[in-house]
């Protein structure tokens, strides 16, 4: 082979190469400046750490709206059997729904107050973020009912909560139920809980405190709430 021949095969050779390396530059560059793409967007929604993050908290604030009244409450004002969890003292895991809860049922007196408060969870029974909590929580209700119905008594909201708080909240040492209260869009009223019909993706979530010993540092909040 001459050298003319040998010349234009190492050329062929270098060619060759260079266009591999400048394919793997450019492959490199896209990546790049796709994952710097990415990475703006996922900043965009990043998550925001808030009270619904509980993990391995013992105590959270909890938001409690009653009607606005001259003499300001000392305590929480508890709810009877009728209640969802049964009696109780009720508070909101955010601000926003203690505003909507205001706006909907606490405006005899044309306003409202909102209230805060630590809650100790320490002994909660966790039915929103745990699974087995939400899965003991469902199977006891079950029981619940059979029990009723073996024994040939109405099925009602009021018994159910009167069999669980005497037989197995107790035994469980269950202090307090965090619980996903369902929301749904009123009609001819303001209030939207979402902008996509039965898609209600914002949990509205309420702790049930069933003694006040597990209540620290009540105090007034807001006051005179004006319903928008």
């Amino acid at each position: 082979m001459d050298n003319e021949t040998n010349f234009l095969s190492f050329n062929k050779i270098f060619v060759s190469l260079r266009l591999k390396i400048s394919k793997k530059i450019m492959t490199k560059s896209k990546t790049a400046s796709s994952k710097a793409v990415q990475n703006r967007i996922s900043s965009k929604f990043a998550v925001e750490v808030s009270d619904l993050l509980i993990g391995d908290k013992t105590s959270v604030t909890g938001y409690h709206t009653q009607e606005c009244r001259p003499e300001k409450l000392k305590q929480p004002i508890g709810v009877s059997e009728s209640a969802r969890l049964g009696i109780g003292h009720y508070f909101w895991l955010e601000e926003d729904f203690a505003h909507h809860w205001g706006r909907i049922s606490k405006t005899n007196g044309g306003s409202y107050d909102v209230y805060t408060a630590d809650l100790n969870i320490k002994n909660s029974l966790n039915t929103v973020f745990n699974e087995e909590g939400y899965l003991f929580f469902r199977k006891m209700i079950k029981r619940a009912i059979q029990h009723l119905q073996k024994i040939n008594v109405n099925v009602t909201l009021e018994k159910v909560n009167r069999f669980l708080a005497d037989y197995v909240w107790k035994a469980y040492n269950i202090s307090c139920i965090i619980y996903d209260d369902k929301p749904t869009n009123k009609p001819k009223k303001k209030l939207i809980y979402s902008e996509i019909p039965d898609l209600y993706y914002n949990k509205r979530i309420q702790i049930a405190v069933f003694d006040l010993e597990d209540i620290s540092n009540f105090a007034l909040y807001l006051e005179n709430q004006k319903p928008t």
